[in-house]
């Protein structure tokens, strides 16, 4: 299994952002990936990302959300994460609406990575205490820190 530090770089983490649109964050979210050199074609991505999010909803409950797309766009599994200064709809089925995001790309040959990517962060965005530690984080890099603890 690939390393959460691997995917997850702390420039690709933002806290407190301050957006009020599912589509604005995403934007946010891809920007930040598109910067770090890992993806090919940014309104590529973006478009794979939103073609994906008009799907189903990414809301997965809890005040979470894991928008993903797998995209020709992008070299490898990368993740970009934020803490949200206001909670957005993402559709979740308990409604609560998300303050933590994490946007999930992947090449299109890498389906088996990305299935199970999505279900580790399932698993600790269910653990209360990892979703406080979050949200009290100072910074983005202690943010991606508590991530890189969740690598078991």
């Amino acid at each position: 299994m690939i390393s959460l530090r691997s995917i997850l770089d702390p420039a690709c983490v933002v806290v407190d952002l301050d957006l009020r649109s599912k589509e604005e964050i995403i934007k946010a979210l891809v920007d930040l990936l598109s910067a770090g050199g890992d993806v090919t074609n940014r309104d590529g991505l973006l478009h794979d990302v939103m073609a994906r999010e008009a799907l189903a909803p990414t809301g997965l409950g809890m005040s979470c959300a894991i928008p993903h797309a797998h995209s020709a766009s992008v070299l490898c599994t990368a993740v970009a994460a934020a803490r949200l200064k206001f909670p957005v709809d993402f559709g979740a089925p308990d409604g609560t609406p998300a303050t933590l995001v994490f946007l999930m790309v992947g090449p299109k040959d890498a389906a088996g990575m990305h299935l199970k990517l999505l279900s580790k962060f399932a698993r600790f965005l269910h653990d209360d205490a990892f979703r406080d530690a979050v949200m009290t984080t100072a910074d983005a890099s202690s943010f991606a820190e508590l991530i890189y603890t969740r690598d078991t």
